[in-house]
């Protein structure tokens, strides 16, 4: 997998943490905005048409007002992107999901906690469940790791390493849960900045599972 296919992917996984968001959180337009707005540069990644009319349709969930409507935008738009990446990846796509969504989701996490910044008055609910599902992916990576699933071709130097990364990161995200436990508003910035340093530790263990063989 290239770098490209990489960035592709975690673009459209951040795809059912963005409705995710929109239905637990409850943020305002302008999030939509900025969430999409990242999403689309899969457009750019792997331009065709059906990448296209993917985006389009996610894109529409901006102006739907009925949630039924724009709950099956989503879904629809998220299914288009994830049968074009199949299509070019085949198998490895599904090695390469589990990893790639922690990515996502601190991804996301890290997005939602920003915007908190900007607007106090949403919802911790949704930025809670996220970090509880960040740490999920990660004690269940690090036990892919030590069974050895997903990782066979890789040697027990990198393995060791990834691992140590996936622990790293589900600290970190159970720094997050802790952190917006806390009812000031320095608890959420807390949590951003934690959900920061998780991304990079994220991305230094998937990025070296999944791009180095």
């Amino acid at each position: 997998m290239n770098l490209s296919t990489f960035i592709y992917i975690v673009l459209m996984m951040s795809i059912p943490y963005l409705w995710y968001i929109k239905r637990s959180t409850n943020p305002k337009k302008g999030f939509s905005i900025l969430f999409i707005s990242v999403i689309s540069s899969v457009v750019f990644i792997k331009f065709n048409l059906i990448v296209l009319i993917g985006f389009l349709i996610l894109f529409s969930t901006l102006f739907h007002e009925k949630e039924k409507i724009s709950d099956i935008s989503f879904l629809v738009s998220f299914l288009i992107l994830l049968f074009e990446a199949n299509s070019f990846l085949d198998e490895i796509l599904l090695q390469s999901i589990l990893p790639i969504t922690l990515i996502s989701g601190i991804f996301a996490l890290m997005m939602i906690g920003h915007w908190f910044l900007v607007d106090p008055t949403i919802t911790r609910d949704g930025m809670k469940n996220i970090a509880k599902s960040s740490m999920f992916l990660a004690i269940l990576l690090c036990l892919m790791l030590i069974t050895g699933v997903n990782s066979s071709s890789i040697s027990s130097f990198y393995r060791n390493i990834i691992l140590g990364l996936y622990v790293s990161s589900g600290v970190l995200s159970l720094g997050s849960l802790k952190s917006l436990n806390e009812t000031s508003y320095t608890g959420v910035m807390a949590a951003t900045g934690l959900s920061y340093l998780s991304l990079l530790v994220s991305l230094g263990g998937t990025g070296t599972l999944i791009l180095l063989p």
